[in-house]
């Protein structure tokens, strides 16, 4: 989680045209990395739209679809101005399926090619875009230890879950990998972490016991992640003996 001061204004759905930011720069460079993407939590029945990009430290960035109002609009002010900013990450709320339904969600983010067009610190044009899809794997089923199971802490635990094959919309989908987490239930503790590549056949993961405590409550969270970037979420919650 990312907390900004008032050295920084973030608008979300700026008020004014995507159009260039002008000459005044000696070059254009590009973004190491720029990323817009979907989570969706499948178990909590919300979603919501994520922006992240890395590169040369930076004054100023908008991120939106070409000729379009941009929908994140980011400048530094006072002293972080000269410092300059190499990072951003936005997410934006997550609202329940009663409050937004995923219809009105995609229809408020088109899928199309996001492009991010900032200012250097020397003043220099800044740039990246990707292919923001509407594509989201299908959420991971079985997870085992189930909800409320009891499992030993002084034995291995095993956790797994079904291959997922399909996206929400029931096509063929190969996810570009998985990542399995164990946490304490109040979240403060990461017990274990680890990522799966997307082809695994029967996706299981031993846990060692000495990574577990006695009656403890665990949450075991499953990531889905697709090729584009979207990602699909599904949890269950277990107590040790």
């Amino acid at each position: 989680m990312f907390t900004f001061n008032n050295t920084m204004i973030a608008t979300l759905v700026a008020a004014f045209a995507f159009v260039p930011l002008g000459d005044g720069g000696k070059e254009e460079v590009e973004l190491d990395e720029a990323e817009v993407f979907i989570e969706f939590n499948s178990t909590d029945g919300d979603f919501g739209i994520q922006f992240f990009w890395d590169g040369e430290p930076w004054k100023r960035m908008r991120v939106g679809l070409e000729d379009a109002r941009p929908v994140l609009n980011v400048k530094v002010r006072g002293k972080l101005k000269d410092q300059g900013l190499t990072e951003g990450f936005f997410e934006s709320a997550e609202p329940s399926a009663d409050e937004l339904s995923m219809e009105e969600f995609l229809e408020r983010f088109p899928e199309g090619e996001y492009e991010f067009e900032g200012r250097t610190l020397e003043g220099d044009e800044i740039e990246g875009e990707t292919e923001f899809t509407h594509t989201l794997p299908a959420p991971p089923a079985n997870l085992w230890p189930a909800d409320g199971d009891m499992v030993s802490h002084a034995l291995p635990l095993v956790v797994s879950f079904d291959a997922v094959t399909e996206d929400l919309d029931g096509e063929e989908l190969e996810p570009e990998l998985y990542e399995l987490i164990v946490e304490t239930e109040d979240e403060i503790l990461q017990v274990f972490s680890i990522i799966l590549t997307g082809d695994t056949a029967a996706p299981a993961v031993t846990i060692p016991p000495e990574f577990l405590t006695p009656a403890t409550e665990y949450k075991f969270e499953v990531i889905v992640q697709e090729e584009s970037g979207n990602r699909t979420i599904s949890e269950t919650e277990f107590e040790t003996l």
